[in-house]
């Protein structure tokens, strides 16, 4: 039951974890990280952990543990909450 919104949530986070990675260099929206090391380094390791988040959630598909699906969801939701805080204050 859980299988299909959890494997949306694992292409949504790999998505974001690759889009912050690759424009670490380049700029986002509106935020220049050549500019600025701080969003240079928010788009890292951001991008980093909505990897990992998203390597742990295929895991979680196949593991099926409602605890562990609980931790990668709460940890993707609390890492993107960081993240756009953070880059709220370049704005």
């Amino acid at each position: 039951m859980i299988t299909l919104p959890l494997i949306l949530y694992t292409v949504i986070a790999a998505g974001l974890g690759y889009y912050l990675v690759r424009h670490q260099n380049k700029r986002f929206l509106t935020f220049d990280p050549t500019a600025s090391a701080t969003v240079r380094h928010i788009a890292r390791y951001g991008g980093c952990l909505m990897l990992l988040v998203a390597i742990g959630s295929a895991i979680t598909i196949f593991y099926q543990s409602t605890v562990i699906i609980a931790l990668v969801l709460a940890s993707g939701c609390l890492i993107m909450m960081a993240i756009g805080l953070l880059l709220i204050s370049f704005m």
